[in-house]
């Protein structure tokens, strides 16, 4: 999409801004086209976009002639500007549909995809990588990203109101900061260094000057999976507190999951209803346990685990 098209089509409002309240009011969506159905000389499209989607209705004696060929060219996946007015349609997803005036396609789906956008499942992993533009699509992916988001955003706010400070520490390492076994080993120019398993090390000199510090940055470790949920490049949320022993640690880092888990409950409710994810209440404090009965607790389930794996 060239400059002169970002400036004629910009849009006016996202799918959650228009309700039944803009009857007859003209607007500029921009989006991607999930679904076409046709019924008769009538074309229902949904447009997509980050909050949502509507749905617009293309009838032949509704839009200009000079659109017609235009028309016969939209596909799912299509990237789209529509300008058209709000109409009131009871029988219509959310009770309004966009009766286009004009409309450009910013870019066009060469074919159909095999990825059904609606899918729980999804396909192949394989597939699902080779277009993972169009796999990150589904709602289902699109809800865990958002509550990801809600995570991480909510995190930094409770640590920084707490007197926390973020920090980023460097991820190319010179040595091991945990068991040299997980280390993935890298050339670093004409020496060997290594991804970093833990920012531990540099937290603790932060703390001699900051007192309280927090990263949230990725991590590595070269250690065997046993679920595709263990992955070997992570995530991390990191806190180091001067002053401190185990038990206020661990009474910061409840308070912050309580923190979290409400803010998740509050802002993602819909995101949780798609994935059929119900949280309970959560209350403080948490029950502690010991480490050494934890241990006994999970033998006994059958579990080969011993003190100190």
């Amino acid at each position: 999409m060239n400059s002169p098209d970002l400036q004629t089509w910009k849009r006016t409002h996202y799918s959650k801004d228009i309700d039944n309240s803009m009857d007859g009011k003209e607007v500029i969506i921009v989006g991607w086209i999930s679904s076409i159905r046709e019924h008769s000389n009538i074309k229902f499209l949904t447009i997509n976009d980050r909050f949502g989607n509507i749905q617009v209705i293309l009838k032949n004696n509704e839009y200009p002639d000079s659109l017609s060929s235009e028309v016969q060219k939209i596909r799912e996946h299509a990237s789209i500007a529509i300008k058209g007015k709000v109409r009131n349609e009871p029988k219509a997803p959310k009770g309004i549909e966009i009766i286009p005036i004009d409309f450009k396609i910013l870019s066009m789906a060469n074919k159909n995809s095999p990825i059904v956008i609606q899918s729980r499942k999804g396909v192949g992993i394989d597939t699902r990588l080779d277009l993972r533009a169009i796999d990150l699509r589904r709602p289902f992916l699109q809800s865990i990203f958002s509550i990801r988001y809600t995570v991480l955003n909510s995190c930094r706010k409770f640590l920084g109101d707490e007197g926390f400070i973020e920090v980023n520490t460097p991820k190319i390492i010179a040595t091991a900061t945990e068991g040299g076994a997980t280390l993935f080993p890298i050339f670093y120019y004409d020496r060997e260094a290594f991804l970093t398993q833990s920012p531990q090390l540099y937290k603790e000199q932060l703390t001699m000057a900051f007192e309280n510090v927090f990263e949230i940055g990725p991590i590595f470790r070269a250690e065997p999976s046993r679920t595709n949920r263990h992955l070997s490049e992570a995530t991390s949320i990191d806190i180091e507190k001067a002053y401190a022993d185990y038990n206020d640690i661990m009474e910061i880092l409840e308070k912050m999951i309580h923190f979290l888990w409400d803010e998740v409950r509050n802002k993602n409710k819909s995101h949780l209803e798609y994935l059929k994810i119900e949280l309970p209440d959560l209350s403080l404090p948490f029950r502690r346990y010991r480490y050494s009965d934890l241990i006994e607790k999970l033998q006994k389930s059958g579990e080969s685990i011993e003190w100190g794996d």
